[in-house]
């Protein structure tokens, strides 16, 4: 009889706490794993890594003092939970080569929230959801923005935080003028870039806003009062801070920002959160008490879904790692770059250690020179290695269409994708055009995945179109070698001009290496 009621109490246990515990344990590691690959590689996003602890302290205080609950039944609670459970599989496929594919991060991270917002369900019904469901949640916060909707506001911010800190010098009787995103000055042109714009310090603020509405128990007007000013104080504190490197570039020189970069972006980010914090104080007024719950702790719970999805979670894994590791050591097209040193007025171009650092690539080349045409040529060649995912992400970062026009260049028309034969490939070009300082810039550029195996009947896939990422799921193509080719080109008269040159240039200047084998 004894035995009996130990061994009762020991599969209720397994059942209420461990099974659940290692399950969820599970799915939450896989988004975090997902995310941190944003948080290390895009600087607006570092305040990632403490979103998940932010999430299980408030968890935990809202574990203290939970409501009576009631177990839930709903039927479209269990269907919910089925197809979430279903759609782990697919999402869990296509981001493994798509790491910098933001659609399937919130698709995943909707997909696990969903899932334990449902378990929160079964045990405690719907006062438990409402009670929980703000911590649940609040890791989207350190989602990645939708790129569009990013880079519209980055551009934005970087505008305006340009422009108000150029008047702001001038009325100090510093003078100052606007090109683009560059601030002109007597002792030369200092860049106003993404750190500048105010875009990390709004994603951080915002974060902070919502924690300390919820920490506060403040109403939803005074949360969305303390979400938009804090919004404000983080974009104001930017500015004081592009004010200040400014300043110190007029009267130092430009080089004299470099070290005092980073010491001001600190100096500011701490000032933006004790603003904040003082505001929530103001808005919210004083931290609430905690009333410990009297409500008792769950006693049963859903033993065969949590049973099934701890099933199908190890199958997506470890059907998703067989999947890919089945398709690699095959075949890979790899190719590189030799300058024409000979060519009028050559020479390298030195990349700085900031600019190197932000790449993050293991190979990196820039050159320029004069053809005999009179054409002008700037060509940059980047190559990141295979394995790393970051390096997918890396190499998407900076496209021409997005950094160009930070630096005063104006985008005039976008030829979408042209394909130059060259050494037996066929090598697909972004072709775009840009105005500068009354000049007229072709700018064709390239990203290529080394061991891809789009190279089919003599087709390339546009690596840049959903159906290629979809493709390369089904291909089996994961952590592929990545590598960009950037050419800027002026002194011709038309893009047609600019594109045949292209063609005759690339055939002395791409290399087949030698692991590349006919497919």
């Amino acid at each position: 009889m004894e035995r009996t009621t130990t061994t009762n109490w020991q599969n209720g246990k397994l059942t209420q706490w461990i099974l659940p515990f290692v399950v969820f344990g599970a799915l939450w590691l896989m988004l975090i794993r997902r995310l941190s690959l944003y948080w290390a590689t895009y600087p607006q996003y570092a305040f990632g890594w403490f979103v998940p602890f932010i999430c299980a302290y408030l968890f935990l205080i809202r574990w203290k003092s939970r409501p009576a609950g009631k177990p839930g039944r709903s039927a479209a609670a269990t269907w919910l939970f089925s197809l979430a459970g279903l759609a782990l599989l697919p999402t869990w496929l296509v981001s493994q080569p798509n790491p910098d594919w933001r659609l399937i991060s919130w698709l995943l991270g909707l997909e696990i929230i969903g899932l334990s917002l449902c378990a929160i369900y079964f045990v405690g019904g719907r006062s438990w959801v409402a009670h929980f469901a703000f911590g649940v949640c609040f890791i989207l916060v350190s989602v990645p923005w939708p790129g569009g909707l990013e880079d519209l506001v980055t551009r934005g911010l970087t505008r305006v935080a340009t422009s108000v800190t150029v008047a702001s010098l001038n009325l100090f009787h510093i003078a100052a003028t606007q090109h683009g995103n560059l601030i002109e000055l007597q002792t030369g042109s200092l860049g106003v870039d993404e750190a500048c714009s105010g875009i990390r310090s709004i994603q951080a603020a915002l974060m902070v806003t919502l924690f300390l509405g919820e920490l506060y128990q403040a109403s939803a007007r005074r949360r969305l009062a303390l979400v938009i000013s804090g919004m404000i104080i983080a974009f104001l504190c930017n500015v004081a801070r592009t004010f200040l490197l400014g300043a110190i570039a007029a009267k130092y020189g430009v080089d004299s920002v470099l070290n005092w970069h980073d010491p001001a972006g600190y100096l500011f980010l701490a000032l933006c959160f004790v603003f904040i914090w003082g505001l929530a104080r103001l808005v919210a007024g004083r931290l609430p008490e905690l009333q410990p719950t009297n409500a008792p702790a769950p006693i049963r719970v859903r033993g065969k879904l949590i049973c099934a999805l701890g099933v199908w979670v190890m199958l997506t894994v470890v059907g998703t790692e067989f999947w890919y590791r089945s398709h690699e050591g095959e075949a890979k097209v790899q190719w590189s770059v030799a300058w024409p040193i000979g060519k009028r007025d050559f020479s390298n171009i030195t990349i700085s250690e900031r600019e190197s650092v932000a790449l993050g690539c293991d190979e990196q080349r820039a050159s320029e020179w004069t053809n005999d045409d009179g054409s002008h040529w700037t060509v940059f060649f980047f190559k990141w290695p295979e394995g790393p995912s970051r390096s997918r992400i890396l190499a998407r970062m900076h496209r021409p269409e997005n950094c160009l026009p930070a630096a005063g260049y104006k985008l005039c028309a976008d030829r979408g994708i042209i394909r130059i034969q060259a050494e037996n490939i066929s090598i697909p070009f972004h072709a775009l055009d840009f105005d500068y300082a009354k000049e007229r810039l072709y700018v064709f550029f390239c990203l290529w995945q080394d061991g891809s195996k789009g190279l089919v009947q003599g087709r390339i896939r546009d690596v840049w179109t959903r159906f290629a990422r979809l493709e390369s799921a089904l291909l089996g193509e994961r952590n592929l070698g990545q590598q960009t080719l950037e050419i800027v080109i002026s002194g011709y008269d038309s893009p047609e001009e600019a594109q045949g040159a292209l063609r005759r240039e690339l055939e002395g200047m791409i290399r087949i290496q030698p692991s590349f084998r006919s497919i």
